[in-house]
């Protein structure tokens, strides 16, 4: 049985697996100041997103990770370069990108269910395609039993579940996460991490994730584009060599991959010396 965000793929004409699905083309980003000045933030920014990957966007605090995603989203724009999505430039929110953000943003008039048809709903969505996306997510998300629930009655993952099947229910191209577990305590925070994961490749879903949390990263991340203190720059793209043979399911089994205690001193060697401004 054909995948439906794959399925979605092939019906648009691209191929599944495009390794430039997401371009990032010498991006900058400058803020005006007083005085006519200007405070450049992101700095010659290239990197590649490949269709069905999860990439993670890590680095110090302050070097850039939620303005590129912002970007991305077509929230923000470049003040040089461009960014591509399926080679189509982004100069816009749209469709095509779905967000999820760290706060929790459901609407707290609305049930789960209706949570997760708004977008369907604003879209002009039939009922029918309304009513069976939303099945299918909260299915997804393991929402049913709590479908006819208000935001306020539910815990923070939860809360996070509803956010991810509402983002997810609009099939867009792009899943886009701003630290989307760094509210939540650890055993929650673990467990979201392994419901994306499963999410994602059962639907075959492109992500983009900013997080400042190594052993996330690690987890999480088939690509991970590491960005140097202010202003961001691509400092190293690391692909985990653990993640050849394919995702891992449970953060158990991150901490006895081989080589995964190697590639997190390497990385946090680096937010030591992005962190203490030391050379490299």
């Amino acid at each position: 049985m054909m995948l439906p965000l794959e399925a979605a793929a092939l019906a648009r004409g691209r191929p599944v697996g495009d390794p430039d699905f997401l371009h990032f083309s010498r991006v900058c980003k400058d803020y005006p100041l007083r005085g006519g000045q200007t405070l450049r933030a992101i700095d010659d920014v290239s990197f590649s997103v490949t269709e069905r990957e999860v990439c993670v966007l890590l680095g110090p605090s302050g070097c850039g990770k939620s303005t590129l995603l912002r970007m991305a989203a077509g929230l923000d724009r470049p003040s040089v370069g461009e960014i591509a999505l399926a080679g189509e430039r982004v100069t816009g929110p749209s469709r095509d990108r779905g967000m999820v953000f760290q706060s929790y943003t459901s609407f707290p008039w609305l049930t789960v269910r209706q949570n997760v048809e708004f977008g369907l709903r604003m879209n002009g969505d039939s009922l029918a395609l309304k009513e069976g996306t939303a099945d299918y997510f909260l299915e997804r998300v393991k929402l049913e039993p709590f479908q006819d629930a208000y935001p306020e009655q539910l815990s923070g993952g939860m809360r996070q579940r509803v956010a991810l099947a509402r983002a997810l229910a609009n099939y867009p191209k792009l899943l886009l996460m701003d630290e989307p577990f760094g509210a939540l305590d650890a055993e929650t925070r673990w467990q979201m991490q392994e419901l994306l994961l499963d999410v994602v490749s059962k639907d075959a879903m492109t992500v983009l994730i900013v997080t400042h949390d190594i052993d996330e990263a690690l987890f999480l991340g088939d690509r991970i584009v590491f960005l140097s203190r202010h202003p961001g720059r691509v400092r190293e793209i690391l692909q985990p060599p653990f993640k050849q043979g394919g995702r891992l399911t449970t953060k158990e089994a991150l901490y006895d991959a081989p080589g995964y205690h190697d590639i997190e001193k390497h990385v946090m060697r680096m937010m030591r010396e992005e962190g203490a401004g030391a050379p490299h």
